[in-house]
């Protein structure tokens, strides 16, 4: 039963290497079939009268006819319509499908989270005019009655750039379109590299793992106005965006010491040391002490295109961030080796050009797990996810690899404070957005009575979540440093090593990132076992463990301050892998098909967190990550799986009732647009958090997952794969939670096994 400690009775609080996590393999009898509801029937949402249906008839007229002469110029090639849908329809159930099928029109993707593209030419345009006029049928009826607005794919969505400004930067990205008809997409590729070539754009294609390629156009200052027009006009064009810069640097430039950086004396790795990738401006040969941990380097870029200076630093904090920073116990107490990619110049480089070599560098050394990107490019969307985030999703599906990203530095005016209630354009920096990623933040972690910012509050510069459609970002925090009044590094920042073995101080989130590229790095080592026997290191499982100690470290932030702090700061690779004593945690996998739910009951609970009336008093702490399918043509609707997950009590029905998420929480029901921003469907990480401090009544508890896709989503090529993490933790400080934890699970007979399969290295 619950009991508190006796008074003065000291509690041991740190992780544990006696109680490791324990990993709970998927089994098949796990899963048990189970019949959605079904709905009522297709619902009338406004009367389809004669009034609408004229209105609907002259917006689809205005649409057609600004769509016209692109397809009559491209007869090849079809048009697309965009359907703009109201609020309450945006869920799949919803959706006019029966009323674009009997048009013959075809999926085109999504754009904006209300916004539905279909594609067709002149006769199937005519179809639906004919549709909207006379057809009556309940279902049609509804479909209609769904569609707020119908607009064109025209010019005006196709860019936002101007021939002035494609002659200025001479460089572009363009998307063509993927229509569900594989044929039609064929033909519209093969049409637009037919006029590109008629318009004389130099262009090199960008093979991309979903879809058609990107096509990186060059040369636009040469471009002519009338062959500028013809390009605007084909109709299988989704976007023609910027190439943009990807820049590294911090915020500041550092401030030098004097002290020689061999003073610190760094350890020499040895052969269990894990390698983290820099993706950088390259670490400097004058760099002597860091020279043992640089185990290898992939070279795109040399001096003077580079000068070592960013990725010096960067690289310092990998190896000896602890050491630099005179034994802070917020650094991590042990570093890695590098991986050393010099692949972005000191200014600048074009996205194009970097995603060649980011590919061409995975590629090489795929061995290398986790790679670390502390470099960005343009502020993200509200709706699409940014080129270069899909490219890093893609790459990490490819080889199975872990990009750790900074979320971008913010250095306008005003300077933001903590708290601040102030409303600042500083969102996240591209590739900050990549969902398969994950994204660091920074915290600063010394005052001083000049900083802008007191330790442990969000630095001034750490850009701010949430990621495109409301995906939850940053993943977690970390140490980039503190800032100085009015805006200079110092006293309060981090200390890194520069080129020629100098000291000195920075702040950035480039500085955070390593940080958490370093504890990844040896959590995923901790994973491996000897002759790969059991558990499969994944990605995904990874950074749920990151996740998960950054969460159980950390207050139950607001929304707001979620935005900031993700799930927090981990504190150490024990905590990712180890419980305290008054603590017990499961880690699950589940593989999930749609259709059928996985359920692990009856769920262990430790009698230390029973009350004498059986209730459960504490507090639940859940973490799931995992890798849907993506679609980078489907906009908004990027990610084309979701996870339910459920953690609540069972009736003797055999029926769950949710408590961690409760049922009814906000964003957990309601409209499809609710649920996206305040309930997080479709983020492929989902944290639940829940504290009963007055207990909760059931005798059998239960973890429940199921899977469900998106509208026009193929099946999957197999189950989805989800780790999911589960703390059950004590209000008062209890020391038996674990051990009861560990009883309750033995009494199960579950197949299980430790987690770790070696205690994390420690300097």
């Amino acid at each position: 039963m619950a009991t508190r400690r006796a008074r003065g009775q000291p509690v041991d609080l740190r992780p544990q290497s006696s109680n490791p996590f324990i990993h709970v393999p998927f089994s098949r009898h796990d899963l048990q079939s189970v019949e959605r509801p079904r709905g009522g029937g297709k619902k009338e949402f406004v009367p389809v009268d004669p009034e609408y249906r004229h209105s609907m008839l002259s917006m689809l007229n205005k649409a057609a006819t600004r769509l016209r002469p692109d397809i009559e110029s491209h007869p090849h090639v079809p048009g697309v319509l965009v359907l703009k849908l109201r609020e309450e329809c945006v869920a799949k159930s919803h959706r006019p499908i029966e009323l674009s099928l009997e048009a013959g029109l075809t999926s085109a993707g999504h754009a904006r989270i209300d916004e539905m593209l279909v594609a067709g030419n002149a006769a199937s345009l005519d179809s639906l005019a004919a549709i909207i006029e006379r057809r009556n049928t309940k279902v049609i009826r509804a479909n209609l009655s769904t569609i707020e607005v119908i607009g064109a794919w025209d010019r005006d969505r196709r860019t936002s750039l101007g021939l002035k400004e494609l002659r200025a930067e001479g460089r572009a990205l363009l998307r063509p379109f993927r229509f569900a008809d594989e044929q039609s997409t064929s033909r519209s590729l093969q049409a637009l590299v037919e006029l590109l070539r008629k318009v004389k754009v130099a262009f090199e294609p960008l093979p991309q793992r979903w879809g058609v390629p990107l096509l990186a156009l060059k040369h636009l200052d040469r471009l002519r106005d009338d062959h500028f027009d013809a390009l605007l006009g084909f109709p299988g064009i989704r976007h023609l965006l910027h190439d943009p810069l990807v820049r590294v640097g911090s915020t500041a430039p550092a401030a030098r010491s004097r002290s020689k950086a061999q003073a610190i004396q760094l350890p020499l790795p040895d052969a269990q040391t894990p390698v983290v990738a820099i993706v950088d401006s390259g670490v400097s040969p004058t760099a002597t002490v860091l020279a043992p941990w640089v185990v290898s380097r992939d070279t795109y870029v040399l001096p003077p295109d580079t000068d070592y200076l960013h990725g010096t630093q960067v690289a310092s904090l990998v190896v000896a961030g602890r050491l630099l920073n005179d034994g802070h116990d917020w650094f991590p107490p042990a570093g890695c080796m590098v991986h050393d990619v010099a692949a972005v110049e000191n200014f600048a480089a074009r996205l194009s050009d970097v995603l060649v070599r980011l590919r061409t560098a995975v590629k090489r050394r795929a061995d290398i797990k986790v790679w670390n990107l502390s470099i960005g490019g343009q502020a993200i969307d509200d709706d699409q996810f940014s080129q270069f985030a899909i490219e890093l999703d893609a790459l990490s599906d490819e080889f199975d690899v872990l990009f750790v990203i900074s979320s971008g530095n913010y250095s306008e005016t005003p300077r933001r404070g903590w708290p601040d209630e102030a409303t600042l354009n500083d969102r996240l920096l591209s590739p900050a957005d990549s969902v398969r990623s994950l994204t660091v933040g920074a915290l600063a972690h010394l005052d001083a009575a000049d900083a802008l910012v007191t330790s442990g509050s969000p630095a001034p510069y750490s850009r701010r979540g949430p990621g495109p459609v409301f995906t939850p970002k940053p993943d977690i925090v970390h140490v980039g440093g503190g800032v100085h009044a009015p805006w200079a590094s110092g006293a309060c920042s981090v200390k890194v090593l520069l080129p020629g073995d100098k000291t000195g101080r920075n702040f950035g989130t480039s500085f955070a990132a390593p940080l958490g590229s370093a504890m990844t790095a040896h959590t995923w080592q901790a994973l491996l076992r000897e002759g790969g026997k059991g558990l499969t290191a994944k990605p995904s499982m990874v950074k749920a463990l990151m996740v998960h100690a950054a969460n159980l470290s950390s207050p139950d932030y607001s929304p707001k301050e979620r935005r900031y702090y993700g799930a927090g700061r981990p504190p150490e690779v024990l905590r990712t892998l180890y419980d305290t004593d008054d603590s017990f945690t499961l880690v699950f996998e589940a593989n999930l098909v749609p259709g059928r739910r996985w359920r692990k009951a009856p769920f262990p609970i430790p009698a230390a967190l029973r009350t004498e009336d059986g209730k459960f008093r504490g507090e639940i702490v859940i973490t799931a990550v995992y890798a849907p399918p993506l679609d980078p043509n489907a906009g908004s609707e990027y990610v084309r799986a979701n996870v339910e997950l459920s953690f609540g009590v069972m009736d003797d029905a055999g029926h769950l009732h949710g408590r961690v998420p409760m049922e009814g929480e906000a964003g957990t029901s309601g409209y499809e647009v609710v649920q996206i921003e305040h309930g997080g469907k479709w983020s492929p990480v989902k944290l639940h958090r829940k504290a009963f401090p007055n207990g909760c009544g059931g005798q059998t508890w239960a973890l429940q997952a199921a899977v469900v896709l998106r509208a026009n989503e193929p099946p999957l090529s197999g189950p989805l794969n989800v780790a999911i993490a589960v703390t059950l933790r004590a209000l008062d400080g209890n020391p038996e939670v674990h051990s009861d934890g560990v009883r309750a699970l033995n009494a199960l007979n579950w197949a299980t096994q430790t987690l770790p399969a070696r205690v994390p290295i420690s300097n």
